[in-house]
């Protein structure tokens, strides 16, 4: 729900604790086990795939529920930005990419047909891809329409967008990611942090629309 904040500020406490549920789902989901990368070979990744089948489609689970919370989450800024929303949106949907390669090798592998553990598996680098074309996308709406108050929220959507598009350079011509692998994503988290805090101290209670001020009044 939309809640009384400072004059001239803008919260919604619903919004913050989406945000929250959504980080600490993602962050469980990820932490509990560590997947193949694509250097493996296909029988060890088969391998691990049959041995811990149940976990991963168990984690993959929370993986679409915590899609679903950021989906929420991106719906409740729609009264700061339609532009925000929509892009919190595809964002969302993009989450699913990796998820959706990994329940299929959970799925599917077998240590009696190694190439298709190997082809799946060299599918997962691409599913991150697509994963990182929506985060920038997200952090470029987040730029364009709410970056200019508070600044420093532009500034750190502008590091998200940045690292997110060195590292899709990178692995488009096929160099090492090095660092931007972790500082990608970390910075991702760091901004729907900002969000959230602001969600729940109070974004600024006017939003720009075609260069003119229009205050933010309703839920």
């Amino acid at each position: 729900m939309v809640v009384a904040a400072p004059p001239g500020r803008f919260a919604d406490r619903a919004a913050g604790w989406l945000g929250v549920a959504f980080l600490v789902t993602l962050l469980a989901s990820e932490a509990a086990l560590s997947l193949p990368d694509e250097q493996a070979t296909a029988s060890a990744v088969a391998t691990f795939y049959v041995a811990h089948r149940p976990v991963i489609l168990v984690l993959q689970a929370a993986g679409v529920v915590a899609a679903a919370l950021l989906a929420a989450f991106a719906w409740r800024l729609r009264v700061l930005s339609h532009g925000v929303w929509l892009a919190g949106l595809v964002l969302a949907v993009t989450t699913l990419a990796p998820t959706s390669v990994t329940m299929l090798l959970a799925l599917t592998a077998d240590p009696g047909r190694l190439v298709r553990a190997g082809r799946y598996n060299q599918l997962e680098p691409r599913g991150d891809d697509l994963l990182f074309v929506g985060v920038t996308v997200f952090a470029v709406a987040v730029l364009l329409v709410l970056g200019r108050r508070p600044r420093w929220l532009g500034a750190l959507a502008t590091l998200v967008a940045v690292c997110c598009l060195l590292r899709l350079s990178l692995e488009a011509l096929g160099r090492d990611r090095g660092v931007l692998d972790a500082l990608a994503p970390l910075s991702f988290l760091a901004l729907v942090a900002a969000l959230v805090w602001l969600c729940f101290k109070g974004f600024p209670a006017e939003r720009t629309t075609g260069g003119e001020r229009t205050p933010v009044n309703q839920g």
